[in-house]
């Protein structure tokens, strides 16, 4: 089931349009995880004000359908006064979630996005495909680091991609910069709701003992970044995976966890068989001072 996250007006503002909604509440739950990723059928989506976590102030908000509970958004780990909204455009092959925290744990989470169908993952308008948010300066300056959490459905192509930027300042891509990988090997399925804040800052804890990892090659496995947004495709093949996004900007490229894919393969292609080889769930993170603040 392709579930889509809401946030509060006080943190993150999803951007939809009037048919995208309708065809929300049309959608048949039979349709569920067994869709292959990349299937063009059209599955619906499900919206509403409990469909994912509640983004605002407080230290107790909590969510519907992910079952999140979030901290407030000016928490203890908040650096300096708030500077400019930051605006967001994502998506990923196939579930994901994002937010700002400090070093050991998430302070604000928009998770819940589980795409099931290619169209939910990749078409236009965006808000039916990748996804629109503006989160509050408040909320994006409560800590030190971007993090993304995403898992994949292992079958056909795998990856995130996406664009963050302060308004009035340059924007920061995947697959660009400082980004980080921890694998946290915790498997999780489309439909599942994916791993609760709780579980995220646990692994987060855990992955700072040694489990962050670049684009060096290692025995851990290392960071990967793929094709950017600017080549069609009809097939997947190595270096040419995705198609192209909506509403992405060229230069952004995909990432994901290289687990030690053999030559002339593709981290961004599941290898077939069974178990759990790049180490689903992933968690992906950039500090925060990598995002540019608006000229002064």
């Amino acid at each position: 089931m392709s579930v889509r996250a809401l946030g509060s007006l006080m943190g993150c503002l999803r951007v939809r349009s009037a048919v995208a909604l309708l065809l929300a509440a049309l959608f048949s739950a039979s349709c569920g995880a067994t869709q292959d990723s990349n299937d063009e059928t059209d599955l619906g989506r499900t919206t509403g004000a409990n469909a994912g976590p509640t983004a605002g102030a407080g230290a107790s908000g909590t969510a519907g359908a992910g079952g999140l509970s979030l901290a407030g958004s000016g928490g203890s780990g908040a650096t300096g006064s708030p500077g400019t909204p930051v605006d967001v455009i994502i998506t990923s092959d196939n579930a994901y979630g994002f937010g700002y925290g400090d070093v050991n744990q998430l302070l604000n989470y928009f998770g819940g996005v589980e795409n099931v169908s290619a169209g939910e993952i990749f078409d236009c308008p965006i808000g039916n495909g990748p996804e629109q948010y503006t989160v509050a300066a408040e909320s994006a300056d409560a800590g030190s680091y971007l993090y993304i959490v995403s898992y994949a459905d292992k079958s056909y192509t795998q990856g995130t991609i996406g664009r963050f930027s302060r308004r009035g300042a340059a924007p920061v891509f995947t697959g660009a910069g400082d980004w980080k990988v921890c694998a946290t090997g915790q498997d999780y399925d489309l439909g599942a709701g994916g791993p609760t804040l709780a579980v995220i800052n646990e692994e987060i804890v855990k992955c700072n003992s040694g489990g962050w990892l670049g684009t060096e090659p290692g025995p851990a496995g290392r960071l990967v970044f793929g094709e950017d947004n600017t080549t069609p495709r009809d097939v997947p093949v190595p270096g040419n995976e995705f198609p192209i996004v909506c509403g992405i900007d060229d230069a952004a490229r995909w990432m994901w966890f290289d687990w030690g894919v053999p030559a002339g393969q593709s981290a961004f292609i599941w290898p077939g068989g069974t178990g759990n080889p790049d180490k689903e769930f992933l968690i992906f993170r950039l500090g925060a001072e990598s995002i540019p603040e608006p000229p002064s």
